[in-house]
Order: C-alpha cells, then structure tokens, then sequence
C-alpha cells in the first residue's frame, strides 16, 4: 500500500510540486509525520494536511523542515513562495479546503460566533446553517465575505477592550 493518497487534481501544478517535494524529503529521510512533527514543533495533524496539500505549509514549518532533514532553506522558502501565489489565485478553492478540515462540533466558524456557530456544526462546513450546494462558487463567496466580516468585527471588539484596558492600567487606582 502507498505511503501517501494521490494529490488532488485540482491543485495547482506549483502547489502539487510543493507537497510533492515537501513528501519526497520526509520519504528520503524514512520519517514517519510523528517525527517531522516532533522535530518542526508543528502537530501531527498539521503535516497531514499540509503533506497533502489540504493547506499551505507556514514559513515556519518550512524552514523548520529544512533544518530537521539537512536541505536548503533558501530551495524550500523559494519554493514555497510560488505554492503561496498559486494558493493565493485559488482561494475560493481554499476556503472550501478549509472549511472541510474543520472539526465537527466546535461551531464551524472558527470562533467567531455569528449566526448558527454556537451550538453545532451549522450545517454544510460550518456556515451558518445554511446550505451550501457542492461546487456553488457565488454562495461560497458569500459564506466566505460573511466569514470576513465576523472577523474583523470580532478583531475591532477585541481591539477596543484592549484599548479600554490600556487605559484604565494606565490611568491608575488614583483616576
């Protein structure tokens, strides 16, 4: 039996040469995806997705890689830079990717609350509890600028109690 499932078709050529580099290191140096993730600091779970091009392997990871079985880093970042470009043209493609990493039962919008993300899954990948037709790019666009806007409405919430914070360390028991 092969060590690793077939990369999907529909990835990117650069990002498909990426993994596929990225696999033939981990091969070349008989590690199993425990030791990559014991000697990179990354979780196990993590090089799985990343070995099969589920998602983009972090800089850090990379280079950590690198390190760990004795290649260039500058080869690797280079690289990974061009699997970057390509992740990035796809992306649409990458939010349904990640949404369908997403483990059930913990709300499926990555903790950012919003509609149907408290109590379930809500529905097709987490999305509010509606659902979405496979392959529908426009309401994966929707799903996705919702998603955006939660974020960044929960990133200013979060700013401002920082901010208020600051304030009252700074202010003093005396004001």
């Amino acid at each position: 039996m092969p060590r690793w499932k077939a990369l999907s078709e529909e990835l990117d050529p650069q990002i498909r040469e990426f993994a596929g580099q990225l696999r033939r290191l981990v091969d070349r140096r008989g590690l199993s995806i425990a030791a990559v993730a014991d000697r990179t600091g990354c979780s196990r779970t993590s090089w799985e997705r990343y070995l099969n091009g589920r998602l983009l392997a972090p800089k850090g990871a990379v280079v950590a890689l690198a390190e760990a079985t004795g290649t260039s880093q500058a080869h690797l970042t280079t690289m990974r830079e061009l699997a970057e470009r390509a992740w990035s043209r796809s992306e649409p493609r990458q939010d349904m990717t990640v949404l369908s990493v997403r483990i059930p039962g913990t709300g499926g919008t990555g903790g950012t609350g919003g509609a149907g993300g408290a109590g379930g899954t809500g529905g097709a990948g987490g999305t509010g509890g509606e659902e979405m037709p496979p392959g529908d790019p426009a309401a994966s666009l929707r799903s996705t600028g919702r998603r955006r806007r939660q974020t960044v409405l929960l990133a200013g919430v979060v700013g401002a109690l920082l901010v208020l914070a600051a304030v009252v360390l700074l202010a003093g028991p005396g004001h």
